[in-house]
């Protein structure tokens, strides 16, 4: 159990997870924009408003904590 959560909780496997997430986002993201969505109307922007937004912020947010995570572990291993 103690190897499993190591795995679950390196910097590494966030990271990946983090890229994933915006990977497959951005891919949704690609493919419809020329779909149909939701729309909101400000003005004369039009924006499509879906659930791969919301895990491509996910998927930001979760990479810089992985990378913060990551140089911190760095930078304990130096100083030791």
């Amino acid at each position: 159990m103690t190897k499993l959560r190591a795995v679950l909780h390196h910097p590494v496997t966030n990271i990946l997870l983090a890229l994933i997430l915006i990977a497959t986002s951005l891919v949704q993201l690609w493919e419809s924009l020329g779909g149909t969505g939701i729309q909101m109307s400000l003005g004369a922007m039009e924006m499509k408003v879906g659930a791969y937004d919301g895990v491509l912020a996910y998927g930001i947010v979760h990479l810089l904590r992985a990378v913060a995570e990551l140089l911190e572990s760095v930078e304990r291993s130096v100083r030791a």
